[in-house]
Formats: structure tokens, sequence, C-alpha cells
């Protein structure tokens, strides 16, 4: 197996035509000849995910955001982008980031989170996220405690001015969904679940009268890796999550 055979399996279940114009899914690093022997899948293409990727024997690395967004000027090892692509080269790891792609994607991170919230009648919230109803009407403070659970958060924050609100209709977009609140309001949300808000964003969101729930973007997404990682899989190559973090704990005082 090929590192473009990967990426055509990937091409399968989260078609890279669905990923946004801004975007820069696929090959980052390496060749679309190489053969295939173990693939890491990760959330976030850093050194030491590559390093750590390479100990475990894989010699591909899929990650769910692009190593490279933009041209380069110049590859260095003073920048964290710069040092990853330096390992991955000198180490061979070939690098694929499934991005847009994999959020658009049917079954993927939004589907993904959607279902673990206990979404049903899930549908498309414009272009990104979901929408969808509880099975039954919830106290937002208890949702919001099975939602920390079910996605692997240490924190979710909501802004409410009743903690006993009740909610039906909740709409999610998994990272950054600051400017989707709108879509959510018109689709007549309780609660919009995001990361990556701005303060007066969710003051107009709030004072609209939605309730705004916002998770760390990292953490909110990694709840899709598995799945990835699975999905890589059925290409009939082996797997491994490599489940390095990006950043470190945050020290809450």
């Amino acid at each position: 197996m090929k590192v473009s055979d990967v990426l055509a399996h990937i091409d399968t279940f989260a078609p890279f035509e669905l990923a946004e114009e801004w975007d820069n899914p696929g090959l980052m690093v390496g060749s679309y000849d190489a053969d295939v022997k173990r693939v890491g899948v990760c959330l976030d293409a850093v050194s030491d995910a590559v390093i750590e990727a390479d100990r475990q024997g894989c010699n591909v690395l899929v990650c769910h955001h692009p190593l490279i967004f933009r041209p380069l000027r110049r590859v260095a090892d003073d920048s964290e982008q710069g040092r990853t692509i330096i390992e991955a080269v000198k180490r061979g790891v070939n690098v694929i980031a499934a991005h847009t792609n994999w959020d658009k994607a049917q079954g993927g991170v939004n589907d993904i989170l959607a279902g673990l919230a206990g979404l049903r009648d899930v549908e498309p919230l414009g272009t990104f996220g979901v929408c969808g109803l509880l099975p039954k009407t919830m106290a937002v403070k208890n949702f919001a405690e099975n939602v920390k659970s079910s996605w692997g958060l240490s924190r979710l924050d909501v802004y409410t001015k009743y903690i006993l609100e009740h909610v039906l209709r909740v709409a999610i977009c998994g990272g950054s969904g600051a400017e989707f609140w709108k879509a959510a309001k018109s689709w007549g949300a309780d609660l919009y679940i995001t990361a990556d808000m701005k303060y007066h964003e969710v003051i107009d969101a709030e004072r609209s009268g939605m309730m705004i729930a916002l998770a760390d973007h990292g953490e909110m997404e990694r709840a899709s890796i598995p799945k990835l990682s699975r999905k890589v899989s059925e290409c009939e190559v082996e797997t491994v999550i490599i489940d390095v973090k990006a950043l470190p704990p945050i020290l809450r005082v």
C-alpha cells in the first residue's frame, strides 16, 4: 500500500472536495509513492506527534489540523511548524491532514459530537455544524454535565441567566464556530455549543435569547480521533492513535 492509497481511502469517507477554499487538507509532507508501514492518527501534527509516531513504527501520520495552511517562506527549527516538518522529513514520516472535509463529512466530527451528546433527528447547520433534538427536555446544567463527560472535556462554560433553564433544540459546531451562532439562532436552537467565540460575540448571542456553551477547541475535536483512526484502518492498514496534545493541561487558579 502506498501513501496515495491512504489518501484515496480518506477521500471515500471524508471527500477532499468538501474542504473549505481556505483549507489545506491532503499530503503535507512526504511522498505519494512511499510504502505504508503503519499509520498514526492524531489531532495536531506537532513535532512530538511525529517523533512518537516514528517511535511506534508509523511512517504515516494522519492529523486533523493541517501542518501547513499558508505558503511557507522558510523551514527552520525556530518555529514549531518548522521543527515538525524537519522531524517528519528526517524520520521519513509522511504527514496527511483531513480537516474541514472531516468536519463536514457524514459521520465526521460534528456528527460524532451530536451522537455523543444524545441528539436525534440531526441535520446540517448551514455549511458547518449540525443541529438536532434531545429525546426529552433537560435542564441545561444536566445536559452540559453529560456533554462534558461524553466528549471528555476538562470544562464546558455555559452562558445562561438561569441554571435551571431547559433545553431541547441543540446546535453544535466542532472547533471555531463563532460565525455560525446566528444560523443556530435562526434554526431555533436553545443552546449552541462551539469553541473560540469572542467576548462580544457571546454577549450578542446570549442577549438574543440563546444560551452559549464554549468548550476547548482541541478537546472538543479530539473526541472524533478514535473514529477517524477506525475509518483509516478500513483500508486494511494498521493504525494507532498518537495521543500527544499540542498544549499542556490548563492550570486553573
